[in-house]
């Protein structure tokens, strides 16, 4: 039981930090919406009856030399969205196309570290599967420890 006890406090001091860190992001990313600083709220705009809207090869054609990645429109919210691959997100009116607001999103960047892709296949399949692997055993060997557990003083 000894030897049980001594692999558990290795492996849970190998894990510790690849975990910690996900579970940070993970809460961190969950909040996102009230953190301007971390996703940009979005601008809502009041539709116009008659006024045609921004077509979808207008807004390419905008961004195309920009770094186009992502275009988000909810017509209900009034919202249109224009994401670049340098992070930045434009918010624009979804009929005259003026440009709203203009800031940096910086979610991608905690879904990398969240998910380990920031090292790569290493980080992702190395550390984050090691990690996995590491804490089903804790949950296996905590489960074989428990009933032997040292009696208080």
């Amino acid at each position: 039981m000894k030897t049980w006890r001594k692999l558990h406090g290795y492996v849970a001091l190998v894990i510790l930090m690849p975990l910690l860190l996900t579970a940070l992001t993970g809460i961190i990313l969950q909040l996102r919406d009230q953190f301007e600083w971390i996703q940009p709220a979005p601008v809502k705009s009041q539709a116009v009856t008659g006024t045609p809207l921004l077509t979808l090869g207008e807004i390419i054609e905008r961004f195309k030399d920009q770094g186009l990645e992502q275009i988000i429109y909810k017509p209900a919210k009034g919202s249109l969205v224009v994401r670049l691959q340098s992070d930045t997100e434009v918010h624009l009116h979804p009929q005259t196309g003026a440009v709203l607001k203009q800031a940096t999103r910086r979610t991608t960047f905690l879904i990398e570290l969240h998910q380990g892709s920031w090292l790569g296949k290493f980080g992702q399949y190395g550390v984050h599967v090691t990690t996995g692997l590491g804490l089903l055993f804790l949950i296996v060997s905590g489960v074989v420890i428990y009933p032997f557990k040292r009696k208080s003083l």
